[in-house]
């Protein structure tokens, strides 16, 4: 299975995280009611259920606040998890079934070469909250939309994401990506 886009997406979320001024890990973020810090937290939560889904173990539940999961070092918690998770991911792993968001089941390989979409757009919010310029990777960002497409409606009745906004005709991927989750480029 290819992960280099699941990869790449990793190293760019890793490079703004590493960007990040010590006083802007409390600015506010893109995501309604979240700060730096819970972005990366939440980010890191959700490597640690890939972790949990390749070993085929119960995940352990999420803190109230996903800043808890950053810790007072967002960038070495980020590292330990990212370790954590990519130990695992082994041939048997990624073959492994796992249920979708959206419904239905299919290989965990098959699912973190759609997982980008999740990690790019919050890699464009810790971007922003922290007054970082960010130029993400056009082929994913491309390759990003129909995953988000699926997984966005499902987001959004369980209130994970806001409603999707209006794109002006011919915008780019990466607007039209992000207006899917309810964020404006501009």
């Amino acid at each position: 299975m290819d992960l280099d886009g699941f990869v790449g997406a990793l190293d760019g979320f890793e490079a703004v995280i590493a960007g990040v001024a010590p006083d802007r890990w409390d600015a506010p973020s893109p995501c309604d009611g979240w700060n730096a810090s819970d972005v990366v937290g939440h980010v890191i939560g959700n490597l640690r259920s890939v972790e949990a889904l390749a070993t085929g173990t119960q995940e352990a539940p999420r803190a109230a606040a996903p800043r808890s999961a950053a810790g007072a070092d967002p960038l070495a918690a980020w590292r330990r998890a990212r370790a954590d998770m990519m130990a695992v991911l082994d041939p048997a792993a990624l073959a492994r079934g796992v249920p979708l968001p959206w419904g239905g089941e299919m290989p965990l390989g098959e699912f973190l070469a759609r997982y980008p979409l999740e990690i790019l757009v919050h890699t464009w919010d810790l971007a922003q909250a922290t007054g970082q310029s960010v130029v993400l990777d056009p082929g994913l960002v491309r390759d990003a939309l129909v995953p988000a497409q699926q997984f966005a409606p499902v987001a959004r009745t369980a209130g994970l994401v806001g409603p999707q906004r209006a794109v002006p005709e011919g915008a780019d991927d990466l607007t039209r990506l992000l207006a899917v989750f309810g964020r404006d480029a501009t």
